[in-house]
């Protein structure tokens, strides 16, 4: 499998309903962090712990669109996509279309999730 199709299989899997919450504690380098649209960071694991608390409900996510995914070298990349996603945040529901920015690296020949940092809100897609 080329290296592009094993990142776009990691985003969609990322995006996946059942394993959104989970899915980054065996998928992301050990000094992951994931920037929320408050600016503040969390890691995999306080991530998990996150979509595990009750206080979200997920109910579609899937990626809506792939804006840009560049390779620097063999074992570095970075994809910036659109993240469609409804959920309901203690009680109140949301219809998301964020901005994801992440980073890859190759580690032992896998490629992980090093970092993701999530915009706020409504992204407007008529700019890209």
């Amino acid at each position: 499998m080329s290296d592009k199709a094993q990142i776009l299989l990691l985003l969609e899997d990322f995006a996946s309903k059942d394993r959104m919450g989970s899915f980054l504690i065996n998928n992301t380098t050990p000094d992951f962090r994931f920037i929320r649209p408050s600016g503040n960071p969390i890691d995999a694991e306080g991530f998990a712990e996150m979509w595990s608390s009750g206080d979200l409900v997920l109910e579609t996510s899937e990626i809506t669109k792939i804006h840009k995914l560049d390779f620097f070298g063999e074992d570095a990349a970075m994809c910036v996509f659109t993240l469609g996603s409804k959920f309901i945040y203690k009680g109140t529901s949301n219809d998301d279309l964020p901005t994801v920015t992440s980073i890859f690296k190759k580690v032992e020949g896998e490629w992980k999730i090093a970092w993701m940092q999530r915009s706020s809100g409504q992204s407007d897609m008529s700019l890209w």
